[in-house]
């Protein structure tokens, strides 16, 4: 397992990080995924032979988010 965090700036409240979460979660080779509201980061471990870094930050800007990593 790798982990990536990512600043996401426009998380401003839980429905956006439970959202952004649960779209998380979905993907394969995801592991644990944790929102920080107060920082605005989310921390992803993932597998990177399944899955990379850009895919999850495409599948967090495809929700409308700013990603910054």
């Amino acid at each position: 397992m790798e982990t990536t965090v990512f600043n996401v700036p426009s998380i401003s409240c839980s429905v956006c990080s439970n959202k952004i979460q649960d779209k998380i979660k979905a993907m394969n080779g995801i592991g644990k995924v944790e929102v920080d509201l107060k920082t605005q980061n989310v921390t992803v471990d993932y597998d990177p032979d399944t899955v990379n870094a850009t895919d999850i930050r495409k599948r967090v800007s495809g929700m409308g988010y700013e990603v910054i990593q």
